[in-house]
Parts: C-alpha cells; structure tokens; sequence
C-alpha cells in the first residue's frame, strides 16, 4: 500500500514537471508582433544601468530575448546568444537579455550571469509588465527590433548557425 501511494505520487509528479516544462519553456506567442512598433519599455540591469528601448532607435538592430533562471530550454541557449554576441561585435546590434521576473530574483540572475559568463546586458523585469506587453507566453522568446523600431522577426529558439542568421540583416 505504502509502495502504490509512493508510486502514484511519482507519477503525479512527473506529469506536473512535464505540464510545467511544456507551458513554460520554449511557449508559443499568441500575438503574432512581425511588423509592429516595438512597445518602449524602461528596465533596469541587474547593475542598476537604466535601459530604455527607444533609445537605441535609429542606431541599432536590438535582440530582446526572454527567459527565466529556471527555465532548461533558457539556459540551453546560452552557448548560442554568447556567440552571438561575439558575432556581432563590430554590428549596429544590441542584446537585451530580460529575466520574466516570474519566480525568480536577481540574486538568482546574478548566479546564472557569473556561472555561464554572460556578456551581454541582462535587464529584470520585476513586474512582468514588459512580457505581459510583449504577450510572452512561454520562454525562451526572442523578438528582434530593427533600427527604426519595428519588429522584425519573433521566434522560440536562435538558429544553430549564428553567421546565417546574421547575414539575413547584415549582407556582406
């Protein structure tokens, strides 16, 4: 008897896991962006450096990618966005890594940022106002906005070949 109630309890909970897993990780978008002003937004870094969206308008490419701490799919991509930093060094674009703030802290970004080595600018949005805004329904989301602050492309997962990817914004 012991034995079945711990046996139901494991697979209760493996079905919990897997439920979470899908509706969290690696989500669809329910509205669909392409073509649309980017909505301006106001974050601070996980340092305290103010980062508004509008200000890089004109300038530059920007990458918003959303994701959480807890997420495995998150943290499955971060080999690729550090080469895609490394990439786009000498490239009128801007990664803007932003934590959903959803069950997460910044202390726990602040880990995962010295652990993986993380590069680029990691903003935390407390509030989840800013993923509300974007209709972020799962993580990871990337939303790519170009210069003149129109989404571009909205996708789940950065291609392998980052220099393919690249090359479809800036031509050589």
């Amino acid at each position: 008897m012991q034995r079945e109630k711990h046996h139901s309890w494991t697979h209760v909970l493996a079905v919990v896991c897997l439920m979470t897993f899908h509706l969290c990780c690696s989500g669809e978008q329910e509205i669909n962006l392409q073509g649309k002003t980017a909505i301006d937004f106001t974050l601070r870094t996980i340092e305290g450096e103010e980062i508004q969206l509008t200000k890089y308008r004109g300038e530059k490419f920007v990458h918003l990618i959303f994701w959480a701490t807890w997420c495995p799919s998150c943290l499955m991509e971060i080999p690729k966005l550090k080469n895609l930093y490394s990439a786009i060094k000498d490239k009128p674009y801007e990664i803007l890594s932003i934590d959903v703030g959803y069950n997460d802290s910044v202390r726990k970004v602040r880990q995962v940022q010295e652990q993986y080595q993380l590069p680029y600018k990691i903003l935390f949005d407390e509030t989840g106002e800013v993923s509300r805004k974007y209709g972020v329904m799962g993580v990871p989301t990337h939303i790519l906005v170009n210069k003149e602050g129109i989404i571009v492309n909205q996708f789940n997962q950065l291609p392998e070949n980052v220099a393919g990817y690249l090359a479809q914004f800036f031509p050589t």
